[in-house]
């Protein structure tokens, strides 16, 4: 295959990401298996690019609309890509020469709209580096949503949002964290290997491991390589796994010997970890819509040696394809959402998502939620989790659904600090629990932003039959 460069393939991922609504993590990956003759400093380069042109995109458009002589609506997206590639590199890559950053821009527009699109991206690209030090950002005294959107580069409703339920100072923060780079963080296959052993071997190849705070198999990477290169996990003694997601399953708290239901598993993670804590003893049932994500689990599982998870497709809103009177002991709803305490490691989330769908998320959320409590017997545990940080999604949710199901009850989670703290560390711990809710918070802590709620079925239902 012709050698194709890091700036081209970027330019195909971003053009990708928009036209198909594709993950750039995705896209990335297929990118690596496509092109095989990438160097490992081309693969961090190309990362470096695409989630850099994505977490920085509101800039970057400020200074197109303000350079450009043609309206911005009105430039095509394969061309307004390559110019939000230039500029990013122009911006932010201090290593970067201009004139190699100009040149290749000037180059891919060429191959896509001839000289004329080349003289376009040639002369906007240059009129930002002649002016780019007086261009007027809007000021935060006269417009302080448009300021942060643009200076932070975030959707101005979502920065509108945050002041109302926040204040300034805070979003001010919260935005200015979302655009860092989000620490590596691997999960232990405790199946294959200890935490210990592994941080040891971790540092046999050069790298800077270290043990998580409050996960018991968390592993932090310091200045980590490219995920392409990282060592043993073809080998499937880790995943990668955020901190904060793996203590949905030490919350969840799950038995040897157990039956649990994983209701929205893909991709897996925390399927894997919940076998791993029942020491591959017990079922663990993972239901997902689609054949292709079950297939994905399945790989996981058979890559981590994991042996009890049996892959069910349905939806998590219907009857589930089980034999008539199968209960769980333990039910895990990881339901999709909007995903905004992930915004440093997915940052074209900003761009995807609106307002909107967080009210339409959280009506999907309620019908699983409730759907998925007939499946549970007196004394049995559902655990309600989302990776976003808005309470639409989260105590909106829960309190609906404990009004709807008073045969529920919170189970406070500072009553299982035991169950997922490393080192003792209570003081620390305290800072995730409001209210009997587990919250992370990125400003705040070292991982995504998650929510958790533990609820017990302390009686019988009214509702349907089980398995009908």
């Amino acid at each position: 295959m012709r050698r194709k460069s890091p700036r081209a393939i970027c330019l195909d991922i971003l053009n990708q990401g928009e036209e198909a609504d594709r993950h750039p993590d995705t896209l990335l990956t297929h990118s690596f298996k496509q092109y095989r003759n990438l160097t490992s400093l081309d693969r961090a380069f190309l990362t470096e690019l695409t989630y850099g042109a994505l977490r920085w995109r509101e800039r970057l458009d400020w200074l197109i609309r303000h350079s450009s002589k043609i309206p911005f609506e009105k430039i095509e997206l394969k061309i307004l890509n390559i110019l939000r590639l230039g500029l990013y590199q122009i911006l932010f890559l201090s290593k970067t020469p201009f004139s190699a950053a100009v040149n290749e821009s000037v180059e891919l527009a060429k191959g896509i709209r001839g000289k004329g699109g080349a003289g376009f991206v040639n002369a906007v690209l240059r009129s930002i580096l002649l002016e780019k030090e007086q261009i007027p950002y809007p000021k935060m005294s006269e417009n302080p949503v448009l300021h942060i959107s643009v200076v932070e580069s975030h959707p101005a409703w979502l920065v509108r949002r945050w002041i109302e339920e926040v204040g300034l100072e805070e979003t001010k923060k919260i935005c200015t964290i979302n655009n860092q780079i989000s620490p590596l963080t691997l999960r232990t296959n405790t199946l294959k290997i200890d935490r210990k052993d592994l941080i040891e071997m971790l540092r046999k190849k050069g790298l800077k491991p270290f043990p998580c705070s409050f996960s018991e198999e968390g592993i932090l990477l310091e200045d980590p390589p490219p995920t392409s290169g990282l060592p043993f996990l073809e080998e499937g003694f880790c995943i990668i796994q955020d901190e904060a997601s793996q203590l949905v399953t030490s919350i969840l708290d799950p038995k040897p010997g157990e039956r649990i239901l994983d209701a929205c598993a893909a991709p897996g993670g925390k399927t894997t970890h919940i076998a791993q804590r029942m020491e591959n003893r017990g079922e663990v049932y993972a239901l997902d819509l689609t054949q292709r994500k079950l297939d994905y689990i399945q790989e996981m599982c058979q890559r981590l040696g994991v042996k009890i998870v049996k892959t069910m497709k349905g939806d998590a809103t219907a009857s589930l394809a089980i034999p008539k009177g199968m209960e769980f002991e333990r039910v895990l709803a990881d339901v999709p959402c909007s995903g905004f305490g992930t915004l440093r490691r997915n940052p074209d989330l900003k761009w995807r998502k609106k307002g909107e769908d967080i009210v339409r998320l959280a009506e999907l959320q309620s019908l699983i939620l409730s759907n998925l409590a007939q499946y549970l017997k007196k004394g049995d545990i559902l655990v309600y989790s989302t990776c976003t940080v808005f309470h639409e999604e989260n105590e909106d949710v829960v309190e609906g659904f404990l009004k709807g199901h008073p045969e529920f009850q919170l189970d406070p989670i500072d009553r299982l600090a035991s169950a997922f703290i490393a080192d003792g560390e209570s003081k620390k711990y305290r800072s995730f629990v409001q209210k009997g809710y587990f919250k992370s918070f990125p400003p705040r802590d070292k991982m995504d932003g998650f929510f958790v709620a533990r609820l017990k079925k302390v009686g019988r239902s009214g509702g349907g039959e089980i398995g009908r």
